[in-house]
């Protein structure tokens, strides 16, 4: 109920996605609990389910980093009313317990326990048809990675990347001008720092045809820039005590103010889906890459 603001932006992302094909041998870097991948593919759960009942809300302090949704237990049950008619073949996360939840799914053939931080991954070269991730600026090195990534993709793969941009914070900066260190603290929960590797588009172009990945297409993932400034305001300051609110939730009650909640971001959010775009690649705060492997006889170091 209190990722309402991100639920319409995951329909942006997966809308750049619709024409793209995940062919087998495919693997996903950075799956996550999964979630999002498997909704994209055409997964529906029961109005009932809800992915964050059991999370470290509790725990939370704006001070620190803490990711509240990285919480397992044993009884966690992911029930579904619909299927993606394919599986991907491997699914790659650095947090056990995102893991643990995707493979409730049974979405992904094998999942694997991996920091990206660390190269090269543990699959053989020239091995994948299909690589996607939504998470690679979250390393440090992001080039060790790519690099790795080349390896392990075919001479006839593709290659998918989500990438975030300085952009995307931009919201943030700008309000520098009315509010106090304190209140940009707030909003930013650590996220400035946890992105080493943003670059705007020009410099993630460049980086890829360094390491061998020609761009075959560039498509801005969120065209407006109101739908930012949701993403980095909307409920984010206080979205670990309506977490916590929720939990103490009867299942019925939980259900009625689920409708209701609904109903109202459905008749709020819905208008925003048509929004035209209004910035440039150049200035985009997220887009979608769709990459081939160069196989010249070339060298990339």
């Amino acid at each position: 109920m209190v990722k309402a603001g991100e639920c319409l932006l995951y329909a942006f992302k997966s809308k750049v996605l619709k024409d793209i094909k995940i062919e087998s041998p495919s693997m996903e870097i950075s799956c996550g609990d999964g979630a999002t991948m498997f909704i994209h593919q055409g997964g529906e759960f029961p109005v009932d389910f809800d992915y964050f009942i059991e999370t470290k809300s509790s725990e939370f302090k704006h001070s620190s980093f803490v990711d509240i949704y990285d919480l397992y237990s044993e009884n966690f049950t992911i029930p579904t009313i619909k299927r993606p008619q394919f599986q991907i073949d491997v699914g790659t996360d650095w947090k056990q317990n995102f893991l643990n939840k995707a493979s409730k799914l049974n979405f992904y053939k094998e999942l694997v326990l991996h920091d990206n931080n660390n190269t090269p991954l543990p699959f053989s070269d020239k091995h994948f048809k299909t690589i996607f991730s939504n998470s690679i600026y979250w390393v440090d090195d992001v080039e060790a990675l790519l690099k790795d990534i080349r390896r392990m993709l075919r001479d006839d793969g593709t290659l998918v990347l989500e990438l975030m941009t300085p952009y995307h914070l931009q919201p943030l900066k700008d309000m520098k001008a009315y509010l106090n260190d304190e209140a940009i603290s707030i909003l930013d929960r650590k996220r400035s720092v946890t992105m080493p590797s943003c670059r705007s588009y020009a410099k993630w172009k460049e980086l890829m045809i360094k390491n061998g990945f020609p761009v075959r297409s560039s498509k801005v993932i969120f065209p407006n820039k109101l739908l930012v400034q949701i993403w980095n305001i909307g409920l984010r300051p206080i979205s670990h005590l309506l977490t916590q609110m929720t939990e103490s939730l009867s299942a019925e009650k939980r259900r009625q103010l689920k409708a209701e909640w609904v109903n109202i971001f459905h008749i709020l959010l819905k208008l925003l889906l048509s929004l035209e775009q209004n910035y440039t690649l150049d200035e985009a705060p997220y887009f979608c890459l769709l990459i081939e492997k160069d196989v010249q006889d070339k060298k990339y170091v």
